[in-house]
């Protein structure tokens, strides 16, 4: 005969004599006794709590509730493997804890992923360096003649000369400036079957993670 582990779960018959389904205790923990009753799919919503009320690991890139109702829903019509509710939840923990260190390593790997981002936008600062030249130019114009004074406009215009000299230096002056550009960049996967791939990846975690837990449960 099964019996319950709390006074408020309604009696087994006295016949029954295979341990209850998931969506059975669900039911027992979350409508019984209550006038607001909740539907099938809010069944792990609301009995979580008491059927996970153990300490185990698990990755922060995973949320708790969406991880504890996704292993409830996918077992809800199989029945536990064990007589009584707390036998079932003592061996759901020793699993738990025995096999979540490795799966979390798995979940933090495809933690930079998103899959519901077809692409990725990175954005990233550049530094601009810019040099500015500024020409400068010394000149010298030395004129010299021993023609007589009533000949110095023509040696300024430079028809009488007796020696002419006419330098020129170049100097250039640098000026540098700083600044900073940010550039954004769009990444789109081009191998869609990668990103498939990496999606069924994901799907396959959780799979091996029910096909672990399936030893909890009632074998036909």
């Amino acid at each position: 005969m099964l019996f319950y582990p709390f006074m408020v779960y309604p009696p087994a018959p006295a016949d029954y004599d295979i341990p209850p389904t998931i969506y059975a205790l669900l039911e027992s923990i979350v409508n019984f006794n209550t006038d607001d009753k909740k539907k099938i799919k809010e069944l792990a919503k609301y009995g979580r709590s008491t059927i996970f009320d153990f300490d185990y690991p698990l990755s922060d890139s995973i949320n708790r509730e969406d991880f504890e109702c996704m292993i409830l829903n996918h077992f809800l019509m199989r029945r536990i493997g064990y007589e009584t509710l707390t036998a079932f939840k003592i061996a759901l923990n020793v699993k738990l804890n025995e096999i979540m260190p490795m799966y979390n390593k798995m979940f933090d790997a495809l933690n930079e992923w998103s899959i519901l981002n077809d692409g990725e936008t990175t954005t990233r600062t550049i530094n601009d360096t810019a040099t500015n030249s500024t020409a400068t130019h010394n000149i010298s114009d030395r004129r010299y003649s021993d023609t007589p004074q009533d000949r110095l406009n023509d040696i300024q215009a430079g028809t009488y000369m007796t020696d002419y000299n006419y330098d020129q230096d170049n100097g250039t002056v640098n000026s540098s400036s700083t600044g900073n550009t940010l550039e954004t960049v769009n990444k789109t996967p081009s191998d869609r079957v990668e990103t498939f791939t990496k999606f069924k990846e994901l799907k396959g975690i959780y799979t091996m993670i029910f096909k672990d837990l399936d030893t909890l449960f009632y074998q036909l």
